[in-house]
């Protein structure tokens, strides 16, 4: 599911914070387009603060891939360490993020 939420992503060595994009998340993972093309390699140990509308949610993870898509670096993210409630409000966000998707009337 293609989302807009913002992230910051900060390497587990490093306490360098950067801005970038949730593109797609589930409770399982995520693609992240960072605002920088920064060195990151597969199986780098990752954290995340996921900025929600109503909370922010702080998640270890480990990159699967990663690619420099221009000036930016796009990887993608399998979540290690996420708390139930966490996983619930993945579960919330996605839902309401679908319902509006599907509330917008389309153009002909």
């Amino acid at each position: 599911m293609g989302f807009p939420f913002c992230i910051l992503y900060s390497n587990t060595d490093s306490a360098r914070e950067i801005p970038g994009v949730a593109k797609d998340i589930s409770v399982d993972g995520a693609k992240i387009v960072l605002d920088s093309s920064i060195d990151i390699f597969p199986g780098s140990a990752i954290s995340l603060s996921i900025l929600l509308p109503e909370t922010a949610l702080n998640i270890s993870g480990k990159v699967v891939w990663e690619r420099n898509v221009g000036k930016k670096k796009e990887i993608g993210v399998c979540f290690e360490s996420i708390s139930k409630q966490s996983q619930e409000d993945i579960h919330h966000y996605i839902f309401k993020y679908i319902k509006q998707e599907e509330d917008i009337p389309r153009r002909a």
